[in-house]
């Protein structure tokens, strides 16, 4: 299936994992990988928020769903640049002719993860995003192309080169790996994660940093990256919400606390569907109206409120685990 989804992470792995018949779906991938429970703002809300953190912390998670999952990762610098875009093409093209589709950083005609599925010449034959604004939200063959080729030198990927690749089954132990979910969870959530960038603000405060930032200056905001913040964590929060509904089914003890959570999450992202509603795309339009700004505040700070209980609604979880 098109990864048509705003975190696009978690819907091109979520993609590979069922092309691979692994039984998911986005809310899995977003719980278990932690990114369900990322909350990541830049200063001038950058729209580089919900992407720029240490990827490491999404393949253990990633990997519990049933694949061996492998990061390979490096940092671009405009020397090597060239000679890192062909390794990572090789290596793309060495999984796609055993059979297997990668995530690649920056195939998407933007700073976004898609599925590489296929190469042709010196290019990536690419789903993603795009395949879904065209109108496609049904499974695509092989031969089908809805998307442009992306050549290998012409990622947008700022920051660095990065693929997923996705190798053979693995053992799972379900009480050990939804421990680990929730874990990482309350790390993200409580901003005591290593993968995080002191330079942003993380975790449930980052909301209360928002806020700030909206009502200190809003001229000096990112307009578009306001809103693309907003949709993308409204999405994930969805997840997390139906993430620890799911949870609370299956780790009854602590089902009460994973209802909670649950609560808490659905209903931020209730609020972060206004603040993205109150500063519409395209331009993310509305920053220098003062009631807007006003309202989105109030929002916020509430969503980082919600966010503290969710963590402490799960610390009481793992407790009963």
């Amino acid at each position: 299936m098109p990864p048509g989804i705003w975190a696009s992470y978690v819907g091109a792995t979520a993609s590979v994992l069922i092309s691979r018949k692994v039984k998911c779906d986005n809310a899995d991938v977003a719980g278990m990988s932690g990114y369900a429970f990322m909350v990541n703002v830049h200063p001038g809300l950058c729209p580089s928020g919900p992407t720029a953190f240490d990827w490491d912390m999404l393949v253990e998670g990633t990997g519990a769903l049933g694949l061996d999952v492998q990061l390979v990762a490096a940092p671009r610098r405009a020397e090597d640049d060239a000679r890192l875009a062909g390794e990572l093409f090789e290596r793309v093209q060495a999984e796609v002719d055993a059979g297997r589709c990668c995530v690649v950083w920056g195939a998407a005609g933007a700073p976004e993860f898609a599925i590489a599925y296929g190469y042709k010449g010196d290019s990536y034959l690419v789903r993603s995003f795009r395949t879904c604004r065209k109108g496609c939200t049904r499974p695509v063959g092989p031969n089908e192309m809805p998307e442009d080729p992306v050549p290998f030198d012409r990622l947008d990927s700022p920051g660095c080169f990065g693929v997923f690749l996705f190798g053979e089954p693995t053992k799972r132990d379900a009480a050990r790996d939804d421990r680990g979910a929730v874990t990482r969870a309350v790390q993200l959530l409580r901003d005591r994660h290593a993968c995080l960038d002191p330079s942003y603000s993380h975790g449930a405060r980052a909301f209360r940093a928002w806020a700030d930032a909206l009502e200190k200056s809003s001229a000096d905001v990112n307009a578009f990256g306001n809103t693309y913040n907003a949709k993308v964590y409204q999405e994930l929060q969805e997840l997390g919400g139906e993430f620890c509904t799911r949870l609370a089914k299956r780790r009854k003890s602590a089902g009460k606390h994973f209802d909670e959570a649950a609560v808490m999450l659905t209903k931020c992202a209730s609020n972060l569907g206004e603040v993205s509603g109150l500063f519409p795309f395209p331009e993310g339009a509305g920053l220098g109206e003062p009631a807007r700004v006003r309202k989105a505040a109030w929002l916020l700070r509430e969503c980082a409120e919600l966010n503290a209980a969710a963590a402490s609604a799960l610390e009481l979880a793992l407790g009963l685990m």
